[in-house]
């Protein structure tokens, strides 16, 4: 393979070789073949943080969604809009406290919404920290919603 690169480019690698004791073709193939595997890893983390991110905004979005509509009420929903799209009817809701093995109590540092019932949960509060066996964003719930009995030792 041929390519033309500056003067300065050329004097520079002469150098780098020399200093490594190196011939200039297997430091410029050693050094391509490491670069060309870091941004095959960066591509594949990347790719996989985009994945988190957008599993972790749709279901933030899942949780505003039920949070509106519980807020909403039967009595105060709008007329449906004719130019609307017909909702999307689901078999069953599916919350994501159902992924909850068990409830940590954890005292909490900054100010958390409840998972189940969206109740602003303040910094201080006992709250409960939903372990999970799949991979995802931290669950934290209050007692109501984590099933278990109001902490009154506080």
């Amino acid at each position: 393979m041929h390519t033309r690169i500056s003067e300065q480019l050329s004097d520079d690698i002469r150098r780098i070789a020399d200093e490594a004791r190196v011939p200039v073709s297997n430091l410029v193939r050693n050094v391509l073949e490491e670069v060309f595997s870091v941004v095959e890893s960066v591509s594949d983390d990347v790719g996989e943080l985009v994945e988190d991110v957008l599993d972790e905004a749709e279901a933030a979005r899942d949780r505003f969604a039920r949070r509106s509509r519980r807020r909403r009420g039967p009595s105060e929903t709008s007329p449906p809009d004719a130019s609307a799209p017909p909702p999307v009817v689901e078999a069953e809701e599916v919350s994501v406290l159902d992924d909850v093995l068990g409830w940590q109590t954890l005292l909490l540092n900054h100010r958390r919404d409840c998972a189940g019932c969206g109740r602003a949960l303040e910094r201080g509060q006992s709250a409960y920290l939903g372990v999970s066996g799949s991979p995802g964003p931290s669950i934290v719930a209050c007692a109501a919603c984590a099933g278990v009995e109001a902490d009154t030792s506080a």
